[in-house]
């Protein structure tokens, strides 16, 4: 072989690799663009998605305003509560600061089907005092701790002449059962 057919070899080899090269771009560009409409197209559903939510979530927002209105107006009151040992305490010292006559009282924590206040303390006191002290107690109590419920009471004459014997159930809810 001489010099020309050399050249005209390397010439093809070079043609060759050229043409094998451009083909490879051209498969990883037609990749690309596919890659690119792919994303194009979950771009567009997303940002569909997306409008429809934010939608959705200012619809619900809407809805739900006076009841997070209502909970934001009593959230002061449970936060004032936030223990156990934060209830027993307030309950103890409203009967000491009317100083109250007490025979008994039991504190106990108990669980609740209500998830958004999943705990109660639950306090049984049996008060025996002066009829109007003791009423009056009542009603201050329930003006003062507005979260706490009266779940059960019995009324019954005491040993005074002026005296009333009443066994109640207070229960406060709490956030927490810590």
């Amino acid at each position: 072989m001489n010099k020309k057919h050399i050249a005209c070899a390397v010439v093809l080899i070079a043609i060759i690799g050229m043409v094998q090269a451009s083909l490879t771009m051209n498969q990883r560009t037609l990749k690309m663009e596919a890659d690119a409409a792919k994303a194009g197209m979950t771009a567009n559903i997303s940002s569909t998605t997306l409008t429809q939510e934010r939608r959705q979530l200012e619809d619900l927002k809407k809805s739900s305003k006076p009841l997070i209105d209502y909970l934001n107006l009593w959230q002061p009151y449970f936060s004032a509560v936030d223990s156990p040992q934060n209830a027993e305490l307030k309950i103890s010292l409203k009967i000491k600061e009317d100083d109250l006559l007490t025979l008994s009282q039991k504190y106990d924590v108990v669980s609740q089907k209500n998830r958004s206040l999943p705990y109660l303390m639950r306090a049984q006191i049996t008060f025996e005092d002066n009829y109007a002290r003791l009423l009056n107690w009542i009603g201050r109590l329930e003006r003062e701790l507005p979260t706490i419920r009266i779940s059960s009471i019995r009324v019954a004459k005491g040993t005074g002449a002026n005296d009333l014997k009443v066994d109640m159930t207070l229960e406060q809810p709490i956030l927490t059962a810590q």
